[in-house]
């Protein structure tokens, strides 16, 4: 299945080095809300105005339709659908979860939006801060010199790993996502011929058959 192509800004994660995405002090703007529904882990749904988080963000902020505001635990939430009020059509996913970096570094829960999904695999995008412009397309950002990251997660699997990062080559990304996706020969040789680009997460999504 795929999803709305992401306006990607270069520069992501301003502290995002191979040893992890570590943000140094930069306060969101908590008056930064956009038409949203927020699903809950014990099944429990908000629709209304919610506050859109940066990578960081612990509590969420929703104010319903009825006009209560509530707040919630980013550990407590499923799923964090957002879109832009102007544009209904275009609406985006992002998790709070927890991933692994390179060499295999577990880190805490971070805030990342969902890139393509597919019957057995789902990428994702990791930054700073997320926003919707008057374009209705997800906005990734962060401050200058920033790099921007990939993720995985296999159908089953318990948390994403990192198979990609900006300022790696070509050769690095391709061995990282094949190191993941081992299982599939048939996608692995297609990737190995050049026939299919290592960041075409869609094109990977709807292939990928282990």
């Amino acid at each position: 299945m795929r999803k709305s192509l992401f306006a990607v800004i270069a520069a992501v994660c301003v502290a995002m080095t191979l040893g992890g995405c570590q943000i140094y002090g930069l306060v969101k703007d908590a008056t930064d809300k956009e038409e949203g529904k927020i699903i809950m882990k014990d099944g429990k749904e908000y629709v209304g105005r919610v506050e859109m988080p940066n990578v960081n963000t612990k509590r969420l902020s929703i104010v319903v339709n009825d006009g209560q505001k509530t707040v919630v635990e980013a550990k407590d939430i499923a799923t964090l659908t957002v879109w832009k009020k102007t544009h209904p059509e275009l609406k985006h996913t992002l998790k709070y979860l927890p991933s692994e970096f390179l060499r295999k570094k577990m880190r805490k829960p971070l805030w990342m939006a969902v890139t393509a999904t597919g019957p057995y695999v789902e990428f994702y995008t990791c930054s700073f801060d997320y926003s919707i412009p008057s374009s209705g397309y997800l906005k990734i950002t962060s401050v200058q010199n920033g790099s921007i990251e990939h993720l995985a997660l296999k159908k089953g699997g318990k948390m994403p790993k990192t198979i990609s990062v900006s300022d790696i080559s070509k050769r690095q990304k391709r061995k990282l996502l094949l190191e993941y996706l081992n299982d599939d020969a048939a996608l692995a040789k297609k990737i190995n011929n050049q026939d299919i680009r290592p960041d075409d997460f869609e094109a990977i999504a709807e292939i990928y058959h282990p």
